[in-house]
């Protein structure tokens, strides 16, 4: 599993006016992703934000839409990729303000809460490293002279999906149904290797999966017909003798059993 999120400080520069108050440029930043030579996973998907403070000030409010941009460059200065995106603060009336500072006055009078509101920019939805060019520097851009910023930085979030995104969200189950399913092949194995041991399946495996094993019945009917076939072939090949070999035969018998009798003895 690649690390979640990143975040990064980004700390804006521009350059003043001269002659009168106020940002004669855009405010920019570099942002070092990395020192070494990737930090991105390749084949993950991330999605890049860009989150701004920015308070709600009368300039803020009349600022309205103002674009974000970004650059994800490798080393040495190559661009990788580059987009951007539009950004403004929630409109509220003046009903709305009104009841909401009283509502909220004691908080604001003591600073345990502002005036301010939370831009997320997603600069980038689907934003997957290459490995032969991996991005190691961003450049970031707010296209606005008049934008008013408390703070900002660079997230890199990574986007899980499927058997990541389960695993990320859902750890303890997707680790009880790992272990369980691993456990069940495994058990599976152990039984059908003891029962092939022993020579036999029990009968609900053999209709399932159609296991054919040998049994004793079987064994015993090819012995049997294995003597059958010798007999006819031992038929077959008698029927082919002569006659003169029957009496051949005959003739060296009986010249036996006389040899075998015992000789009358002398009076």
């Amino acid at each position: 599993m690649p690390n979640v999120t990143h975040v990064r400080p980004v700390h804006l520069q521009f350059k003043s006016c001269d002659e009168s108050m106020g940002v004669c440029s855009f405010p920019s930043a570099h942002v070092q992703l990395t020192k070494k030579s990737h930090m991105l996973m390749a084949t993950q998907p991330y999605r890049i934000k860009l989150i701004l403070e920015m308070p709600e000030s009368p300039v803020n409010k009349e600022l309205g839409m103002f674009m974000v941009c970004a650059q994800m460059r490798a080393r040495g200065g190559v661009l990788v990729s580059s987009s951007c995106r539009f950004a403004m603060l929630r409109h509220r009336s003046k009903l709305h303000e009104v009841i909401r500072t009283f509502a909220f006055s004691p908080f604001l009078l003591s600073g345990v809460n502002e005036e301010k509101q939370l831009l997320q920019v997603e600069l980038f939805s689907d934003f997957e490293d290459d490995p032969s060019v991996p991005v190691t520097d961003a450049y970031v851009e707010v296209q606005s002279r008049h934008a008013q910023v408390y703070w900002c930085e660079l997230h890199v979030q990574a986007h899980f999906s499927g058997l990541r995104y389960f695993m990320f969200h859902w750890p303890k189950f997707a680790a009880l149904i790992g272990i369980s399913t691993n456990l069940f092949f495994v058990s599976l194995v152990f039984i059908l290797s003891w029962y092939h041991l022993q020579d036999g399946l029990p009968e609900f495996v053999k209709t399932k999966f159609k296991v054919a094993v040998k049994s004793e019945e079987e064994e015993e009917t090819k012995k049997f017909v294995g003597k059958v076939k010798l007999e006819l072939e031992r038929e077959d090949s008698s029927m082919f003798l002569d006659d003169e070999d029957f009496r051949d035969e005959s003739l060296i018998v009986e010249e036996i059993q006389k040899m075998e009798e015992p000789k009358p003895k002398d009076i």
